[in-house]
């Protein structure tokens, strides 16, 4: 025991972050008469005593211990050599005459037994109003619950200590080191607001180019941080737990059960309760604590570890771990420490089971980091991984790559029919090559077909299918049978596959518009957008086709903002999708053509439509395309002679489209009184549109009534 209650302050300094609200936490609490504050090193907690007793009316005394107090007097046993200075220190605190704190720094080195006296003689024999100040690495041998109980208890943690962005900003200032505000908040994320690890990351940091880009990457195994944890953390750990802790940081969530399969033994969750006594940078995740995650850079130190002090098992603790999430049901992280045991075949088999929900719930970017772990080899020297990545690629949008591992794949199968047998038989390995294969809608529509009558109900592929087979019957001409395939298609994949759910539901829609059908075409396609805003879709590229029809059938009907904001989406889309699948690119382009007219963009319409000719060219079999094409140069022509533009260059024709415009009348009621089409009164209203310099039927009406068009 160093020093005495009158000394041991830490003195303020101008450098370090003030934490105001944990000051009047701590010298406001009513009726609190210990304060303990638990967090590792690097948290502040001695910073943040000498803050309370800079603002504090109470005096405060000092009393801090020693690292190993018998090595100074190893000639006699360590109760004795403590017996004065403890007596001193008693004898000091009972001769205050006024309240008072008394402050114990690294309260985690008192020998047991001495602080639970101090407190004692505090809380007992002391003025009233006085308190005690823990200050500790971990959670000090103090009846807390019974103070907690008896409402005289204040406890400051990690998550208290913790910077938010603004005072992690200062810090960085202070450090030489200015990034951008959301580099900052990206930095407290990875350092989970631990002070001192933002200061060492600012060295770090310092040095690269291009600091904010660098703070994505900022790492406990980073030497400058590895070098904090080694000096200041590890060696508080016993030589049992530190090896338990090294080994078990193949996990990022560590219970007693699986940390007892990983490391092939028992008794995992009482070293887990060890472990949390031992250090605050093992965090509960659960109200009974059995279930706990490192703090993140430190997780990092300890795979550092791991790695360099046992290599040879890293494969082997992964692999265990991927053994026990399988027959936990948790796929996940099943393939997960099977990518990290790089074993491509048991990655293979878990991910090949689940590849469809994997790529149609918008869940594609987690299946291509997974694949990039493993080198073009091991993807092709295992056939359901080279099928995986074939799905996967195809529901990223890009076809090539698709083709390249679907032609891989099925080497693989003839390589080695007797491990692989279970996918040559797989609807999977056959509908990629169905999409991909270039034989056109007649083989797309065949295999389909072939499909659904042997694969089970309940076969995650079957909403593919459905869509692939009315999809062809839609292509062919055979509008009859393609709808009822495609309402059982989004009913069967609205649960399990919701961006085949989309699909098949825009694929309705554009047979509705075909048909003029415009009420089912609005159902049908807010459907499917309602199922991408759910299922967080938006993003998906294969998603571009529902756009498309959600911004030809929105501005048909008028909602002008909507159908520009669903065409910027599909045109954004589809350039991720290149050509795609010809079929595929062909449809969502004419309907991103269609929306364009009705939105008056003849440009864009121009260059859509050239785009979906040459791809429905490369479609054999496919007899819808034509109407589509006469239809669209038609509206195009139309609209090329009333381009001139002004109120002056309105034909008679548009200006008895313009006096029902004023009304509440929709285009089909106007269209029905003066005997002609909808689509021909939406054309017109659309040169009324142009002409006026309108983008809606209420700006028109505006502009008009400017004009005195209307007589108004």
């Amino acid at each position: 025991m160093l020093g005495g209650p009158a000394g041991g302050a830490r003195a303020w300094r101008d450098d370090y972050v003030r934490r105001m609200g944990l000051v009047r936490r701590l010298s406001e609490a009513d009726g609190a008469l210990v304060a303990v504050i638990v967090a590792p090193p690097g948290y502040g907690k001695s910073s943040l005593l000498s803050e309370w007793a800079a603002h504090d009316g109470r005096p405060f005394l000092w009393l801090c211990f020693d690292e190993a107090p018998s090595r100074k007097t190893r000639a006699e046993p360590a109760a004795a050599a403590l017996a004065e200075p403890a007596a001193a220190a008693l004898a000091t605190l009972r001769a205050q005459e006024r309240s008072f704190v008394l402050a114990v720094d690294d309260a985690h080195l008192a020998p047991p037994g001495i602080l639970s006296e101090l407190v004692r003689v505090v809380l007992d024999e002391c003025p009233e109003g006085s308190m005690v100040a823990v200050s500790a690495r971990r959670h000090p041998v103090l009846p807390l619950g019974r103070l907690r109980a008896s409402h005289v208890l204040v406890e400051v943690g990690v998550e208290d200590l913790a910077f938010r962005p603004s005072q992690a900003a200062a810090v960085l200032r202070m450090a030489g080191l200015e990034l951008d505000y959301d580099a900052v908040k990206t930095l407290v994320q990875r350092t989970e607001g631990w002070p001192a690890g933002l200061y060492l990351a600012s060295l770090s940091l310092r040095g690269r180019p291009d600091p904010s880009d660098a703070v994505a990457h900022v790492r406990g195994d980073d030497h400058v941080l590895a070098e904090y944890f080694r000096d200041e953390v590890l060696p508080a750990l016993s030589p049992e737990l530190r090896e338990f802790a090294v080994r078990t940081s193949v996990l990022h969530e560590l219970s007693g059960e699986v940390c007892d399969a990983v490391l092939k033994g028992e008794g995992s969750a009482l070293t887990l309760a060890e472990l949390e006594a031992a250090s605050p940078l093992l965090r509960p995740l659960d109200a009974a604590h059995e279930c706990h995650r490192w703090h993140t850079l430190f997780r990092d130190v300890l795979n550092a570890e791991l790695r360099r002090t046992e290599p040879q098992l890293v494969r082997s603790l992964h692999s265990r771990a991927s053994a026990w999430f399988e027959a936990s049901g948790d796929v996940d992280r099943a393939i997960d420490h099977a990518v990290s045991a790089h074993d491509s075949i048991r990655t293979g088999d878990l991910l090949w089971r689940r590849i469809v929900a994997y790529v149609t719930q918008g869940r594609n970017d987690i299946v291509q980091t997974w694949l990039a772990r493993f080198s073009q080899e091991e993807l092709a020297g295992y056939a359901p991984l080279a099928l995986c990545a074939a799905h996967s690629f195809l529901a990223a949008g890009n076809a090539a790559e698709a083709r390249h591992w679907a032609i891989t794949g099925s080497a693989a199968l003839g390589r080695d029919r007797a491990r692989s047998g279970s996918a040559s038989s797989s609807p999977g390995f056959a509908g990629i090559n169905a999409m991909l294969g270039g034989g056109g809608v007649v083989q797309m529509g065949q295999a389909a077909a072939d499909a659904c009558r042997v694969e089970p109900e309940d076969s995650p592929w079957r909403p593919i299918w459905l869509l692939l087979l009315g999809t062809a019957r839609h292509l062919a001409g055979d509008r009859k049978t393609a709808g009822p395939i495609l309402e059982t298609g989004a009913d069967v994949a609205a649960a399990t596959a919701p961006s085949v759910a989309s699909l098949c539901l825009a694929q309705a829609a554009m047979m509705a518009i075909e048909t003029g059908d415009w009420d089912s075409a609005t159902e049908l396609t807010d459907r499917a957008a309602k199922v991408i805003e759910d299922r967080g879709l938006a993003d998906y590229p294969i998603c571009a086709f529902a756009f498309a029809a959600a911004a030809a059938t929105r501005a048909h009907q008028g909602r002008i903002d909507e159908a520009k904001r669903d065409l910027r989406r599909g045109v954004e889309l589809l350039a991720a999708l290149g050509d795609f699948l010809p079929w595929y690119g062909a449809e969502t382009r004419i309907l991103l053509a269609h929306a364009s007219l009705w939105l008056a963009d003849l440009v864009g319409a121009r260059t859509l439509l050239a785009e979906a000719s040459r791809l429905a060219r490369r479609t054999s079999g496919a007899v819808v395309f034509a109407r589509w094409f006469d239809d669209a140069w038609s509206h195009m022509d139309s609209l090329a002679e009333t381009s001139l533009g002004g109120p002056s260059s309105l034909t008679i024709a548009e200006l008895r489209i313009l006096r029902f415009l004023p009304s509440h009348r929709s285009f089909r009621e106007i269209a029905e009184q003066l005997g002609v089409s909808a689509n021909t009164v939406k054309t017109q209203a659309h040169a009324v549109y142009r002409k006026l310099g309108a983008a809606s039927r209420s700006e028109a009406v505006a502009r008009a009534d400017e004009a005195g068009l209307l007589g108004r």
